[in-house]
């Protein structure tokens, strides 16, 4: 019987170094980060192109542009290994269960907390902090862990809970995406002009979340996707994207925030706030000693103050 990944399996030692070349956006980074050659990345990349008939990315010089098709397969790459990679941290954390397990999306780890991990392992003294993302909140079992960061403001494991951030969300671009297209300047105080340009759109699969339509009809504009949206799975992808000057992103103002403070990224709109919606922790009542709880509580709350003085809304 023919094996259900036929097509792919024999691509499966090339896929993260796709998804690690477009993260990084260069070979010789991406094989830094896996330990290979860069002759050994590209001949990678090369045998997958040859594979699939079509170029994922276009090469000029030193310069690498990722093409909709290279885009396309490393977001499902990305996928993937996130999924796989959460249930080995799943299996290994029930098989060493002593430290403290903090889940969330991937998201969020990825666009805030990553950044600031060393700082939160600072805080608790050095203690073991095991943390479990995953790429679906649904996918996030109480069960296993301690404390959870989610955006549902009913809860998600019915633990005592505070909130991190207001939902804030505002369209954000590469300084020289705006640089080319001036009159994006206009939007912040007219919003409907924004519906001109190239947006990039955020596809979960859970319908909390604001969306463009909900954005355009917050400030009574209307709007009728384009034709040729680009729909982007990966929060991470699709911000790169926008920094990569594709289009206009929707961001959350805790996840852009690091971006648009290192001038990766630029506000180009004014924000949408709802005042129900919300990033959330929620902590198991004795999860870990009181002294090492109440380090982990002090030490979101000053973070997440310290992310919203960042910029102004």
């Amino acid at each position: 019987m023919q094996s259900k990944f036929h097509r792919s399996q024999h691509l499966l030692n090339a896929l993260p170094v796709l998804e690690a070349s477009v993260r990084l956006g260069s070979f010789t980074k991406a094989g830094e980060h896996l330990g290979l050659s860069q002759p050994t990345v590209s001949r990678h990349i090369s045998n997958l192109e040859e594979h699939l008939g079509a170029d994922l990315f276009v090469r000029n010089h030193n310069k690498l542009t990722i093409t909709k098709q290279g885009r396309e397969l490393a977001s499902a790459a990305d996928l993937g290994l996130s999924h796989i990679d959460s249930a080995v941290r799943k299996i290994t954390m029930e098989a060493a269960p002593d430290g403290l397990r903090l889940a969330c999306t991937q998201s969020f780890a990825n666009c805030w907390l990553l950044p600031r991990f060393s700082q939160l392992r600072h805080a608790v003294d050095g203690q073991q902090i095991h943390l479990l993302p995953s790429y679906w909140l649904d996918d996030i079992d109480p069960e296993g862990v301690d404390v959870i960061v989610h955006w549902r403001p009913q809860g998600w494991a019915g633990w005592p809970s505070m909130r991190l951030f207001d939902e804030i969300t505002f369209p954000v671009c590469a300084p020289e995406y705006l640089a080319r297209n001036p009159s994006l300047g206009k939007c912040i105080n007219d919003p409907s002009l924004l519906s001109q340009f190239q947006l990039l759109h955020y596809e979960e699969r859970a319908t909390e979340f604001v969306r463009w339509a909900d954005w355009f009809a917050n400030f009574d504009c209307t709007y009728q996707m384009q034709e040729r949206a680009y729909r982007f799975s990966n929060y991470q992808f699709m911000l790169q994207a926008a920094a990569d000057c594709e289009g206009v992103a929707l961001g959350w103002h805790h996840l852009v925030a690091d971006r648009i403070a290192a001038g990766d990224l630029v506000q180009v709109g004014p924000a949408f706030k709802r005042s129900v919606a919300g990033c959330f922790l929620e902590y198991r009542e004795g999860g870990g000693t009181p002294k090492r709880q109440r380090q982990i509580l002090d030490w979101f709350k000053l973070s997440s103050v310290s992310t919203m003085s960042i910029f102004k809304h």
